[in-house]
């Protein structure tokens, strides 16, 4: 199965296609950006980038992958968009990935913890173990995640909270920071998870795709916090 995945949900932008066979990547063309060049500038030539050197078309590709969120608002928009458009137009099924269990399957095997600044003293995070989710995605502090993670021995964290994470969590020894290689998003593990998610019957219509939220947009919260006043 040939996929095109994409992921910006936060700083780095990432575009691939990938040939996915019984599980397994065969081929793969592989763009990633992490600057402060604006993904509604970038993402789209990552992905033409991207089919351009693996040799194929828009039309080649049989299924669309977006990392869907947690992340940024803008960033989750931009790539959930992006392939909602694609993905209709050209009548191709595409799923909807989580970009914490994506960050989770660059690392691979042991306890990972992948993070994201949500802002508001808050991470998104979730846990995996060999790369079997053991928390779902969620909104925690810095002490709730660090009670999550009490009871395993060696954690990896990743993800672009990692470093802000660690700094908070000093005193927590069985905490490890991710190789620069597995720390920041990347649009293959995303193909990687959109085909695990397409085999279990999740793929939808570019017109049912949804981003996933775990909080509402801070413009959403500042407009009920005014009204609350």
């Amino acid at each position: 199965m040939l996929i095109a995945a994409l992921d910006s949900t936060a700083v780095t932008a990432s575009a691939c296609i990938a040939e996915i066979d019984s599980g397994r990547v065969k081929t793969f063309s592989l763009f990633t950006v992490k600057n402060k060049l604006t993904h509604s500038e970038i993402l789209l030539p990552l992905l033409e980038n991207a089919l351009e050197q693996y040799g194929a078309d828009v039309d080649d590709i049989q299924l669309f992958a977006v990392s869907a969120g947690p992340g940024s608002f803008t960033g989750v928009r931009i790539g959930a968009s992006t392939v909602k458009g694609l993905a209709f137009a050209k009548g191709k099924p595409c799923v909807a990935v989580s970009a914490l269990e994506a960050m989770a399957k660059n690392v691979g095997r042991g306890v990972v913890c992948p993070v994201m600044d949500a802002r508001r003293d808050q991470f998104y995070t979730a846990i995996f173990k060999d790369g079997v989710r053991l928390l779902d995605d969620c909104a925690l502090s810095v002490e709730e995640i660090k009670a999550k993670l009490s009871d395993y021995p060696d954690v990896t964290v990743c993800g672009d909270g990692m470093e802000k994470l660690l700094s908070l969590c000093g005193d927590c020894e069985n905490l490890f920071p991710a190789s620069f290689s597995s720390a920041d998003q990347n649009a293959l593990s995303v193909a990687v998870c959109g085909y695990e998610a397409f085999a279990r019957g999740e793929a939808v219509s570019g017109k049912d795709l949804r981003p996933i939220y775990l909080r509402m947009p801070q413009a959403e919260r500042e407009r009920l916090e005014r009204e609350k006043k």
